[in-house]
């Protein structure tokens, strides 16, 4: 996977070359994808420089989903990205073709990104994509329901699972991604299998 660097600056543009037009209308980012398929990665923050480039956040368990020359989502529309660069403290730099000044990259400010799903390498054995265990069910060791998964929380520490529980007006269980509370993860079954410590329901 090519590694996140730092995005030589570009030239100089022309002085009487054509300030860019803002994207207009650009949507709220969505909470759901905008297709089937297509997962969400991370959010625009804002402009990076004077050059069209943008500042951007990646989502947990997602290091460098973004390659040069990918097809991306930006709020549901299609990008290209030219480059890639490390913007630090989690953050990426992304070059988009066609967006060029940062009046014109303005317009990107709290857009979602999104990739498709199968372009995502496998993650290490042992791990999933968050996207991967929405869904899924979380019973007991001892085969007790607790509910489906509906949120993945960062925490800086470690993941924390919000399940909802089946039963109406019941409070969401936060279940804590650690080895000794997740016993199991079947995918193709879509079950959990988790050692809840005591007095967590």
């Amino acid at each position: 996977m090519t590694s996140p660097r730092k995005i030589p600056r570009k030239p100089k543009r022309p002085q009487n070359r054509k300030r860019g037009q803002r994207p207009p209308n650009v949507p709220n980012a969505p909470i759901e994808p905008s297709a089937p398929g297509r997962i969400i990665v991370g959010e625009i923050r804002r402009p990076w420089g004077r050059y069209g480039d943008l500042s951007a956040t990646l989502y947990s368990g997602l290091s460098s989903p973004i390659r040069p020359g990918w097809k991306i989502y930006v709020n549901g529309e299609t990008h290209i990205v030219e480059d890639i660069g490390n913007a630090g403290k989690g953050g990426m730099v992304l070059s988009l073709e066609g967006v060029n000044g940062s009046h014109t990259a303005g317009g990107f400010r709290k857009a979602v990104i999104e990739i498709d799903a199968d372009a995502l390498p496998p993650p290490p054995e042992g791990m999933y994509y968050g996207h991967q265990l929405m869904g899924l069910k979380v019973v007991t060791v001892e085969g007790d329901e607790v509910g489906t998964i509906n949120e993945v929380i960062e925490t800086g520490a470690n993941d924390v699972y919000g399940v909802k529980p089946s039963a109406p007006d019941t409070q969401d269980v936060m279940v804590p991604a650690l080895k000794d509370v997740i016993v199991s993860v079947d995918l193709e079954a879509g079950i959990m299998t988790v050692q809840l410590p005591e007095g967590l329901i």
